[in-house]
């Protein structure tokens, strides 16, 4: 695995801290990573740099859901700002101020409506926003609209295969998530899971099916699992979690793992 490694210079918070934390995308899809990787954002930043670092000093990245921070944590969007020719933001929520000096360009919008000059960047990424996305087929042509030929979409987003996240998906279907979500998590902690969800653009056939749509090439997936969803198991139920988690041991279908990240690229011609 080392010599796969692809090194650059960053701040210790992103360094690899586990096996498989400086695989590229490739190397990853390729892999099963159940419990290689440390946490995703830290293996999701490492991506965009691999990808901000082959523009050679001309990458123009745009951060779509930029929020707070990767994860909520501004340290990743400061390494990615290092390697970035330019940085722009997007983020809907207007409670949300960016750092000063973070981005050159910061719009209070969501994908779909932002007015952003065609052909303008050439990486892009969000952090678990797939799932948020009410309209996937205008956020993907407003998307291929502003990157130039060539340009790619990283993302990562809760893995609709996933038993958590299809659980989810079923409790919003019925309208039950606020409440199962009180139970489970303490209250201070609930205002950062507000933003609504969708669950309409995370999973390989929707994605695909959208990316064909707007004209990308076909899309890229590679899953991680570092912990997975424990803290979302009451303790008396946590045991159902390490037996899933024994499961995934023996039964190693990497399209099962928690956390899909996926790449768009937009064709040369």
């Amino acid at each position: 695995m080392a010599a796969e490694a692809i090194a650059f210079d960053s701040d210790s918070f992103v360094d690899p801290q586990a096996p498989n934390d400086d695989l590229s995308f490739e190397s990853l899809a390729a892999r099963y990573n159940f419990r290689k990787t440390s946490i995703d954002a830290r293996v999701f930043t490492r991506l965009i740099i691999k990808e901000c670092d082959k523009q050679q000093g001309d990458a123009r990245v745009l951060d779509i859901g930029c929020g707070r921070g990767i994860a909520r944590q501004l340290s990743f969007q400061r390494a990615v700002r290092k390697h970035a020719h330019s940085l722009w933001g997007l983020e809907p929520n207007p409670d949300v101020s960016p750092e000063d000096n973070l981005f050159d360009r910061y719009e209070c919008s969501t994908m779909e409506d932002a007015d952003l000059p065609a052909h303008s960047v050439n990486v892009s990424y969000s952090s678990m926003v797939m799932e948020h996305v009410v309209d996937p087929d205008q956020f993907l042509v407003s998307l291929f609209r502003c990157l130039e030929p060539g340009g790619t979409y990283l993302f990562i987003t809760p893995n609709g295969r996933h038993y958590f996240t299809r659980i989810a998906s079923l409790l919003h279907r019925l309208r039950a998530d606020e409440t199962v979500l009180r139970l489970i998590r303490k209250k201070e902690k609930l205002q950062r899971y507000h933003y609504p969800v969708q669950y309409r653009f995370n999973s390989e056939r929707q994605i695909a099916a959208c990316a064909e749509r707007a004209g990308f090439l076909p899309p890229e997936f590679c899953y991680l699992e570092a912990q997975g969803p424990k803290n979302y198991f009451p303790r008396p139920l946590r045991f159902i979690f390490y037996a899933l988690a024994i499961k995934r041991r023996f039964i190693r279908n990497p399209r099962n793992l928690v956390a899909m990240v996926g790449r768009l690229t937009k064709p040369v011609s």
